[in-house]
C-alpha cells in the first residue's frame, strides 16, 4: 500500500461508486477494481460492499477512511515543513552577490547560507552535509552531487563620474585561489602596482571611491557607481554543486 493507494481508496468511499471514482481520478475502472481488490487482500479485510446501487463501506472501511485523511493531512503538513526549511548553501561573498543580483537561484530568506573563503570552500564541502554548493575551484572527489558549470562576465571596472584614476594601481582579494585576482595578477603584475583587500565588498568600495581599478562581475555596472576601464570583456568559470 502507498500514498496513491489510500488517495484511490478515499476516492472511491467519497463518491460510493466505483465508476465515479475512475472518471474523477482519470483510471479504467477496470484499474480501479483492481486495485482495491489489492488493497483489501493486503489489508486482509472487506472494505466495501457491493450493492446494485453502489458500494458501502464496512466498519473496517469506515476506519480505514479516517485513517486515509489523517495520513495524507499529516503528508501535506510534512511537505510544506521541508519545503519552507529551504537549501544549505555553501558559498563565497563574490558568488552569493553575483547570484542575488544575477542569477537568483539562492532564496535569501529561507535558504541557510553559509560565507567561506574562496580557498576554504572545497575543504568546507567535504567536511559538512550541503544541499548546494556554489565554487570557483573544481572540487574533485565530491560524491552525490550534479557539477554544473556555469561562467560569469567581468570587466575591470573604476569610478564612475570621477573620470578614470590617475593612479593605475589595481585592487585584488588575498585569497590566493580567486580567479579574478589571478587574472589581474597574470596581466598586470609586472607593470602596475597591486594592493590587496581582504574582502570583495571593500574592493568595490575603493574602486567605488577613485582609489583604483579592479576585475569585478559585470552586473555592478548596473548596481554600483561604477564604469569599464576597457572594454575587454572577461569569462569568468566557476561551478554549482547540487
Amino acid at each position: 500500500m502507498n500514498f496513491n493507494d489510500l488517495n484511490i481508496f478515499i476516492g472511491i468511499y467519497e463518491t460510493g461508486s466505483l465508476n465515479q471514482s475512475a472518471v474523477n481520478l482519470g483510471y479504467a475502472q477496470s484499474n480501479l477494481t483492481a486495485r482495491l481488490k489489492k488493497l483489501e487482500s493486503e489489508m486482509g479485510t472487506l472494505l466495501f460492499i457491493r450493492k446494485y446501487n453502489g458500494i458501502v463501506p464496512t466498519q473496517n472501511g469506515d476506519k480505514l477512511y479516517y485513517f486515509a485523511k489523517e495520513t495524507l493531512q499529516n503528508l501535506e503538513i510534512l511537505q510544506k515543513a521541508f519545503e519552507s526549511q529551504g537549501k544549505s548553501i555553501l558559498i563565497s561573498e563574490l558568488l552569493l552577490n553575483y547570484d542575488l543580483n544575477q542569477e537568483q537561484s539562492i532564496d535569501i530568506g529561507r535558504d541557510s547560507v553559509s560565507i567561506k573563503k574562496m580557498r576554504d570552500i572545497p575543504i568546507e564541502a567535504v567536511k559538512n552535509k550541503y544541499d548546494a554548493i556554489y565554487s570557483f575551484q573544481k572540487i574533485v572527489n565530491l560524491r552525490g552531487f550534479k557539477e554544473t558549470k556555469k561562467v560569469l562576465s567581468a570587466f575591470y571596472l573604476s569610478s564612475d563620474g570621477k573620470g578614470h584614476p590617475e593612479n593605475h594601481q589595481f585592487f585584488v582579494n588575498c585569497d590566493k585561489t580567486c580567479p579574478f585576482r589571478e587574472k589581474t595578477l597574470n596581466e598586470f603584475s609586472d607593470t602596475q602596482k597591486i594592493i590587496e583587500l581582504d574582502s570583495f565588498e571593500n574592493i568595490i568600495n575603493c574602486v567605488e571611491n577613485a582609489q583604483g581599478i579592479a576585475l569585478l562581475p559585470d552586473y555592478l555596472l548596473k548596481t554600483k557607481k561604477l564604469q569599464k576601464w576597457d572594454e575587454e570583456k572577461r569569462v569568468m568559470p566557476y561551478y554549482v554543486y547540487d
